[in-house]
């Protein structure tokens, strides 16, 4: 979806997308269902004010036991922005305020809606996807997933610092 910076007034405008074309494809997740809603207004002849939130569900697989299980996602976002010029400073190095981060410096008059939509859920969608905080994974040993059977490893005792123990017991 692209909105035409010109075609933006003062009042506000609300849009609900309910398709999830602009959900970003990848290897590690599936989209299940994902919803976007915004709304734009013009602040000034330079600026708009955008401001939105996505929810939605993705499948997942879980990085400690390989199980797939379903993803909640949200996010909400604010941007401004701007027709105006990049102010860009010779410096290396340079500290960005929380206001500068919000920023979208535009250089050609057209919003692109589904891109900032795909970023935002990239953001949404954990680094680290774990199932459960108790899942114990896989069994280095034997490759059972811990949740659903015991490990069935026999326990090497020779190696154990308890070893020299049950060797007093039979003294």
């Amino acid at each position: 979806m692209r909105l035409l910076f010109d075609e933006i007034t003062g009042k506000t405008d609300r849009y609900s997308i309910h398709d999830s074309h602009w959900f970003p494809s990848a290897r590690e997740y599936s989209v299940i269902a994902a919803t976007a809603t915004f709304s734009v207004s013009r602040q000034d002849h330079e600026t708009v004010f955008l401001k939105g939130e996505i929810q939605g569900r993705c499948k997942v697989v879980c990085d400690r036991c390989g199980e797939s299980y379903e993803e909640n996602l949200q996010s909400a976002f604010v941007y401004l922005a701007t027709t105006r010029e990049e102010d860009t400073v010779t410096v290396a190095e340079q500290e960005c305020s929380d206001e500068d981060a919000l920023i979208l410096y535009l250089t050609e008059p057209i919003i692109e809606v589904d891109e900032i939509l795909r970023e935002q859920a990239l953001l949404a969608v954990p680094q680290k996807n774990v199932c459960s905080e108790d899942c114990e994974g896989i069994c280095a040993g034997c490759g059972v997933v811990l949740k659903k059977e015991p490990c069935r490893c026999e326990p090497d005792i020779r190696n154990s610092p308890f070893a020299v123990l049950k060797k007093m017991k039979n003294l």
